[in-house]
């Protein structure tokens, strides 16, 4: 019997020190970034918003056709960006590119990333805006790290567990009415789908809302494309794409959200383009909750076991 009891102890402690390193290690993740999270502004100049640091949006790409700046993105991993559909409406594949690292779009001889392939939610209505989604595949991987980092996804939906809500742009600043070269950010609030569905009535199951209904902050023109991030209230060190920006009624209209692609509702999709297209990608399953217990758990686990009477 004590040599039952030893075994499992020798079972634990390889499993115990396993999970110290893997809470400890540097590991490349996802959503993290490394200077101080941004807060809200006051300022207003995307609509609404304010010029951005990439250091606090390390998953933000400008995605560009004849090497002008066509919609924004985020990046997956370092193969897949995530954008939306509308995007290549009566474009070419061929002549796509990913430009990162610079929050100024308009230097030349920036460095570009060719891409491989395109790949459109075969259900994309552009009618109504549906299923607005797509993947792009690069030609040669990105060296990922701190400058770049890709974004996490959730499943969760319920936008309660949500706070500190950005969108970020190179899209249409309302007071010059022009495209603004620098990359813009603005904190938004995420709206029910029950109220945004009374006042946009073209909102489908796909879709989410979110703005500052009041103060009149959004997405415009440009911004298409790009990510919809948020942290969970009770883990405020990882950040998360819940949505893609997709249509609106006009840019920053007083009680009328932008609206963005849900994109909860494709994580089976997006596993499973990325794994016939050769390069798999994987999000990280949350369902709102760890289901890794901390190492101090295990630890304690491993105590408890051998102090259980044989």
């Amino acid at each position: 019997m004590k040599g039952w009891r030893d075994g499992r102890a020798l079972l634990l402690l390889p499993v115990t020190l396993l999970l110290f390193w893997a809470h400890s290690s540097p590991a490349m993740t996802c959503g993290q970034i490394k200077s101080s999270k941004p807060e809200k502004s006051e300022t207003l100049e995307i609509t609404g918003g304010e010029p951005a640091d990439l250091n606090d949006f390390p998953w933000q790409v400008s995605i560009l056709y004849n090497r002008r700046h066509l919609c924004g993105g985020s990046i997956l991993s370092q193969w897949w960006i995530l954008t939306a559909a509308h995007c290549f409406i009566n474009k070419s594949e061929s002549a796509l590119e990913i430009m990162h690292g610079e929050r100024i779009i308009g230097i030349k001889n920036l460095k570009r990333m060719k891409v491989d392939k395109l790949i459109i939610h075969p259900y994309f209505d552009s009618w109504f805006l549906n299923h607005d989604i797509a993947l792009l595949l690069l030609k040669s991987p990105f060296k990922l790290g701190a400058n770049k980092m890709p974004i996490c996804l959730s499943e969760v939906t319920d936008i309660q567990r949500w706070r500190n809500c950005w969108v970020t742009g190179w899209g249409i600043n309302i007071p010059t009415q022009s495209m603004t070269e620098e990359l813009h950010k603005v904190n938004i609030d995420l709206v029910k789908w029950e109220i945004c569905s009374q006042l946009m009535p073209m909102l489908t199951r796909n879709m989410m809302c979110a703005g500052n209904i009041q103060e009149g902050k959004d997405a415009c023109q440009g911004d298409s494309g790009g990510p919809l991030v948020c942290q969970k209230k009770d883990n405020q060190s990882i950040w998360y794409q819940l949505g893609i920006v997709s249509w609106g009624v006009g840019c920053g209209q007083k009680r009328l959200p932008g609206v963005y692609t849900k994109v909860s509702n494709y994580l089976l999709w997006i596993n499973v383009e990325t794994r016939l297209s050769g390069k798999p990608y994987m999000h990280d399953p949350d369902c709102g909750y760890s289901f890794l217990p901390s190492p101090w758990t295990i630890l304690l686990l491993h105590f408890v076991i051998l102090l259980l009477p044989l």
